[in-house]
């Protein structure tokens, strides 16, 4: 049997080494997922889906939130188009819309001008059906609650004040911040 000298040194060196191919590898197999979620929507094509997830994440950026969560909505809406071809149609329209907008594709601009895109299609259906799908699937998720630190609801579970409220640390006003009353 061959005996193996390993200092703390080589062990550190080696194991950075190990840690930067699984990043490496973790990254690209994450990619790949991503482009085998968009090809797998049932009524929507991959580019549809792909910018109306980053248009969810432009509405409602959380660097919290993965994609994978943000993917919730958009599949949500991918099955309610599958029943409804005047909603595929209007997503289809809308994204074509801000690609125009965009003078290319909506994915490719830059932060700063996808946010005066948003600002200019705002109120239109496309934004509106986006805006209420984040806000009734994507924020009324389990998955989004534990990442954000929402406990849920606490008329549930006997309330705010008993469960929590109290956890704070608040910070104590100054004296003078409380003049004294008449009756002092």
């Amino acid at each position: 049997m061959k005996k193996i000298n390993l200092n703390r040194r080589s062990f550190l060196k080696n194991s950075g080494k190990a840690t930067g191919f699984v990043a490496l590898t973790g990254g690209i197999v994450q990619l790949n997922a991503f482009n085998a979620w968009a090809a797998k929507k049932s009524s929507l094509d991959s580019h549809v889906a792909k910018t109306m997830l980053l248009v969810s994440k432009d509405l409602f950026p959380g660097k919290k939130f993965s994609d994978e969560l943000y993917m919730i909505s958009v599949d949500s809406l991918d099955g309610k188009a599958a029943t409804d071809e005047s909603l595929k149609k209007s997503f289809v329209d809308g994204v074509a819309e801000i690609d125009k907008a965009a003078g290319g594709k909506y994915m490719k601009a830059s932060y700063k001008k996808r946010v005066a895109i948003l600002k200019k299609i705002q109120g239109n259906g496309f934004f509106n059906t986006l805006r209420w799908e984040m806000v009734s699937v994507f924020y009324n998720n389990k998955k989004v609650w534990d990442v954000a630190g929402y406990q849920g609801a606490a008329y549930e579970q006997g309330g705010y004040y008993l469960r929590g409220f109290q956890d704070a640390n608040w910070p104590q006003p100054p004296k003078s911040a409380s003049p004294k009353g008449w009756w002092e």
